[in-house]
């Protein structure tokens, strides 16, 4: 079957923060594909400023994982 699973990993990891000004919160499932392909970063308070937040979701599409330091 390629790459794909014969069934879909439906284990989901969530996580949550908090800060003075927010609370955030993110699910993550693999789904069909052999290993997780998608990263995200989730940094609160950003740079310094307890008034900013960095967030994004890096999807994989099949594409080489690689770590980030």
């Amino acid at each position: 079957m390629g790459v794909y699973l014969p069934e879909p990993n439906k284990t989901k990891h969530s996580f949550s923060g908090e800060t003075d000004i927010l609370t955030y919160g993110a699910t993550s499932m693999q789904g069909w594909r052999m290993q997780m392909e998608d990263a995200h970063i989730s940094t609160a308070p950003f740079a310094g400023d307890p008034k900013a937040a960095l967030f994004a979701v890096f999807d994989g599409h099949g594409g080489k994982i690689e770590a980030v330091s």
